[in-house]
């Protein structure tokens, strides 16, 4: 009985929905929404490169009819392209999906060079692409949520849905479809993004405005939610920029990593750094790490290229995430983070310089002065994008000159190679003079070595009242201040700091990227046989053997002389080019030094005087220095 009324009811149902659907008929659809629905198919049709897709958070709020709104604009891709770079826009999200360096401008000499990825072979160029791209990204990753640079957010999945998934109307730039703008020398254009969202009350403006002789980016956010500017939002700066082809990250080919600055305070923060540190949260598969305090600046970068967004008024609230994949190249399997800034904008539209480009010290210079001019004489300093390592404080402003001497040995020979030659020629010459200073003192205590260990053996074997324990201390002394071993080292101390900046200046330079050399195509990369490893072994192990040392073991020489080597030759086998041609020419010419070295020495030390002269041209002296002539005698 119960099944037949349910059944009746359902019935009687559907004869009213369509009887009321035949008595009432819905009105024809006016002609705007016909636009809108024939727009919304060309969008769909439309592919486009990189879509940036909201958060889990956001799309789980997508989902709620109540927050669901139809787009009314077509999604475009609009491409930038100047002498330097090309860049390109999405309309959804107005996010940056790609961004080519084309070209490294000097500013000191004007000089230009093309740029290509480290991937790149002789047979077959790759372009130098600074933001992940999704076909090269591991299947894990593919199709899933992921930041875009540019992209907006507010923290609130009411908000982040419309700011990174709605198509922005893109000003007064003609036509639904895809769109080119070519800049030439001298030229800029302002791009404007546009979006509103009645059911958030959200209205967004995102205008970048696009310099043809500049890495720099004005960009220009509006922000407002029911009239009112909208606090707390944020701008991603990321993930990973950096030459999306590099195979394998080393100790020098570093992953992109976070820099950001407040005030004097410079911070940097590895990927696997922030997804190890367990204090971290974990948001939506990723490791958060909140930065306290005011930020003057913010970027993402690897080795040689960054992209940096410059405040005009320090703000709080900076945030880096990083998410953790597996890349794979030639079978190599790598861990590897997705590392991304979530930087805080003003939403008063006040000009926000947006950096991208290569991390050069003469670029970062000229550029920093623009940007500290621009903003009241606030100090702006760029170039601690680059790391110049733990003795940043002395390499840094010994790189400088380095940098202008070896830049201007190549104006020269027309090759970074011959000028990297030339300039550690001169370097070793000029240090000469320690060279052979050192040597002598470490011969001197190679030949009283073994007096030394005696008159050691002797003092520990007496006691303290022995009236002989304080003559021969006093001797010790005075072989300590003739062959003190610290006399050889001091001259090579000196050198230490000189060395530390070489050493940063070739590893962080613009300049050897892509500079090929006889078989090496590029002198930023390691060797592509790992020839000048060897070779730069091998010279260590010879001048090693032929350098005095303060010890006369002959067993410990010959450990130091293979033991270190080894050592380094472990540490370099994966080091730029550049830095090994500098290490192997180093090792030649101190050889070749050091041969001249031993010849001056021995000539001078070597050839005692006859013992019959000796005594007539020295007076004599008490019993300690006749134990250390006769020391001297024996040895002879």
């Amino acid at each position: 009985m119960e099944q037949k009324r349910l059944l009746l009811a359902l019935v009687l149902s559907a004869v009213i929905l369509i009887g009321w659907s035949y008595l009432f008929p819905p009105p024809p659809p006016t002609k705007n929404n016909a636009n809108n629905a024939n727009a919304q198919q060309q969008s769909a049709q439309t592919p486009a490169p990189e879509t940036p897709a909201p958060t889990e958070a956001a799309t789980n709020a997508q989902t709620d009819p109540s927050t669901t709104v139809v787009d009314d604009a077509p999604q475009r891709t609009l491409t930038i392209s100047t002498p330097l770079y090309e860049t390109r826009l999405d309309s959804r999200g107005a996010v940056a999906t790609s961004w080519i360096i084309k070209t490294y401008r000097d500013p000191e000499t004007k000089r230009e060079r093309k740029l290509y990825s480290i991937a790149s072979t002789k047979e077959r160029e790759q372009q130098l692409q600074l933001i992940p791209q999704e076909a090269n990204l591991p299947e894990s990753l593919r199709g899933k949520p992921r930041t875009q640079p540019l992209q907006l957010s507010a923290g609130e999945a009411v908000l982040d849905v419309p700011l990174g998934s709605r198509n922005y109307r893109t000003g007064d730039i003609a036509g639904e479809g895809d769109a080119v703008l070519e800049l030439k020398p001298g030229e800029e254009r302002r791009v404007e993004l546009k979006m509103t969202d009645p059911a958030s009350g959200l209205d967004v403006t995102k205008a970048l405005t696009f310099k043809a002789d500049s890495y720099n980016v004005v960009l220009e956010t509006r922000v407002t939610r029911n009239g009112q500017p909208l606090p707390n939002v944020k701008m991603a700066v990321g993930p990973n920029i950096g030459d999306q082809g590099t195979p394998h990250y080393t100790f020098y080919q570093v992953a992109p990593e976070a820099v950001a600055v407040g005030g004097e305070k410079t911070m940097r923060l590895t990927a696997s750094e922030i997804a190890g540190n367990k204090e971290n949260a974990e948001v939506n598969g990723e490791k958060v790490q909140r930065i306290g305090g005011q930020v003057d600046w913010a970027s993402v970068g690897d080795t040689y290229f960054a992209m940096a967004l410059v405040l005009p008024r320090p703000i709080e609230g900076l945030e880096y995430r990083t998410q953790k994949y597996e890349h794979v190249s030639d079978g190599n399997k790598e861990e590897r983070h997705l590392i991304t800034a979530h930087v805080p904008v003003p939403t008063d539209g006040a000009p926000t310089p947006l950096f991208v480009g290569p991390k050069d010290h003469y670029l970062l210079n000229s550029i920093s002065e623009e940007l500290s001019a621009a903003h009241g004489g606030r100090p702006v300093d760029l170039e601690e994008l680059i790391n110049y390592g733990w003795f940043s404080s002395i390499s840094r402003p010994l790189a400088r000159p380095i940098l202008w001497s070896i830049k201007h040995l190549n104006q020269l020979t027309g090759s970074y190679g011959v000028a990297i030659i030339l300039f550690t020629i001169i370097i070793y010459t000029l240090f000469f003079p320690l060279k052979w200073r050192s040597s002598k003192s470490m011969k001197k205590a190679q030949k009283l070595a073994p007096r030394m260990k005696e008159l050691q053996e002797k003092i520990k074997g007496m006691k303290q009242n022995d009236p002989r324990l304080k003559e021969l201390q006093m001797e010790q002394l005075r072989l300590m201040k003739e062959g003190n071993p610290l006399g050889g080292c001091l001259p090579l101390l000196i050198q230490m700091p000189f060395l530390f900046a070489l050493y940063s200046a070739i590893t962080i330079s613009i300049d050897f990227r892509a500079a090929s050399f006889l078989w090496m195509p590029d002198l930023s990369a390691s060797d592509p046989i790992h020839l000048l490893p060897f070779l730069m072994a091998g010279s260590m192990v010879v001048l090693q053997l032929i350098t005095p040392a303060p010890s006369a073991d002959p067993l410990q020489r010959k450990m130091m002389a293979v033991v270190l080597p080894l050592m380094m030759l472990y540490m370099l086998w994966s080091a730029p080019s550049g830095l090994l041609v500098y290490w192997l020419v180093g090792n030649i010419v101190g050889f070749s030094q050091q041969l001249l070295i031993n010849r001056l020495v021995k000539s001078e030390d070597d050839e005692e005087p006859p013992e019959k002269n000796r005594a007539e041209t020295r007076p004599r002296k008490s019993g300690p220095t006749k134990k250390l002539s006769a020391a001297r005698a024996s040895q002879t």
